[in-house]
């Protein structure tokens, strides 16, 4: 049965960073498996239990993880479902979390993301409510001659990314000297380190499955995120595609034979988004994404209006052409049937009667070519609305494609690569996971 004086820890950090050593100093018993080494030793959970000085211990060890082969999002995987598995491993939850690392090792950038990641797994306040920084081999430190200061003051003195942590966790920091015969270290270490606990523990706080289940938002963000790199690429090569059959449209198909043609394209093009919004599972994470594919989504459904517009406005056009060429064709018969009865009325024979025909039907000629003329300039006056937006529509494809290009450029040279290593990048360095 569970009593008050009980204390139970999570331990987070590393492969090579004394994990499994510092769960042994914890609980006074070899029940962990220590090595030294940058590959995992298990990459189960493994939860301990022992009585020291009268109070009941409980340390669980989150696996260190020294796989090589995981990609992006197998290693992005591994590790929440890794760290799930040590909140069920302790379902009345953990009084504090040590975050392990080697005395002397340097903290940069790529540590303070880590962190940032961290709390996007367990919660935006999980350092600052529940983390306790542990440094391990402290005999690194008291051996070092040139040491003159207490490790107090030598947390002090610290600048940059390990002063940022120190302040958020509220200068909870213990060092840690796991070879140590010495069994007043011993206690010292441990005596400090209950003490950070039992103050964590006045606030009555357990960092439980609760507190687990209300960070699960962030969590779905950074796994959507993992596989960011994967979803741009095959978006890249669908739009490569779709832009591919949109320009040979807007080439060699007439509007009244595109309509077909688009229409196939749209679906294309909205399969290939609702794609991407299930694979975003409401995060934003594959916003700028969405938002490429939604532009080519808009050029495709301008072109297919525009064509609506060509044919539906051609149509009314062809039908007032055609009544425009009746009444014109009817005025010239009857023009022509006048000039034949004035003639014929006023007895105009021979070669002055052929002579006249001859002037009178190069007028109809004149009449019928400056028709033909304004009919002409009428379809030019059609057109010229229609070829700017289709000219529009060609540079906003073009647009797309040159960024396109230049993001299929990018990802050529290893941007995503590298995008998915910065991703990455902190579950490798605290887990192990070696490039």
């Amino acid at each position: 049965m569970e009593s008050s004086k009980d204390i139970d820890l999570l331990l987070i950090g590393k492969t090579g960073n004394g994990k499994s050593a510092l769960g042994n100093t914890i609980l006074r018993r070899n029940l962990f498996i220590s090595k030294n080494s940058q590959t995992s030793v298990t990459k189960d959970v493994k939860g301990e239990v022992s009585e020291v000085n009268n109070r009941v211990i409980k340390v669980v060890d989150g696996p260190g993880v020294g796989d090589t082969c995981l990609d992006r999002e197998g290693a992005v995987n591994l590790v929440l479902n890794a760290m799930q598995l040590a909140i069920l491993a302790n379902p009345r939850g953990y009084h504090a979390f040590l975050l392990v690392t080697k005395f002397g090792g340097r903290f940069t950038e790529e540590d303070k993301e880590t962190i940032q990641i961290l709390k996007r797994i367990f919660g935006e306040h999980f350092v600052k409510n529940y983390c306790i920084l542990v440094l391990t081999c402290g005999d690194n430190f008291y051996s070092d001659e040139n040491n003159t200061s207490t490790f107090e003051e030598w947390c002090n003195e610290q600048i940059g990314v390990f002063k940022e942590l120190l302040e958020e966790c509220n200068h909870r920091v213990v060092l840690f000297d796991n070879r140590t015969k010495e069994e007043d270290k011993k206690e010292k270490q441990l005596s400090k380190l209950i003490e950070m606990v039992d103050n964590l523990r006045w606030r009555d706080l357990r960092y439980t499955d609760e507190n687990f289940q209300k960070a699960r938002e962030a969590r779905e963000k950074l796994m959507v995120e993992a596989k960011k790199p994967m979803v741009r690429e095959e978006t890249m090569n669908e739009t490569s595609l779709i832009i591919q059959k949109l320009q040979w449209i807007q080439e060699n198909v007439d509007h009244k034979e595109r309509l077909s043609h688009l229409d196939g394209l749209q679906k294309r093009a909205t399969t290939l988004y609702d794609k991407i919004h299930v694979e975003d599972k409401g995060t934003g994470a594959l916003h700028d994404i969405l938002h490429t594919v939604n532009s080519i989504q808009v050029t495709i459904t301008n072109e297919i209006e525009i064509s609506q517009r060509v044919i539906e406005e051609k149509e009314k056009m062809r039908k007032v052409e055609e009544e425009r060429t009746q009444t014109f064709m009817a005025e010239l018969a009857r023009q022509r049937k006048e000039y034949e009865q004035r003639l014929k009325q006023d007895k105009i024979e021979g070669e002055r009667r052929s002579r006249l025909l001859e002037e009178y039907e190069k007028k109809l000629r004149v009449l019928t070519e400056k028709n033909d003329k304004d009919r002409e300039d009428r379809e030019k006056a059609f057109q010229k609305p229609f070829e700017e937006e289709s000219r529009l529509q060609r540079k906003q494809l073009e647009d797309i494609e040159t960024q396109y290009k230049a993001a299929k450029q990018a990802n050529d040279e290893g941007f995503f690569s590298s995008f998915a290593k910065k991703i990455t990048l902190p579950f490798r360095k605290l887990f192990g996971i070696e490039d």
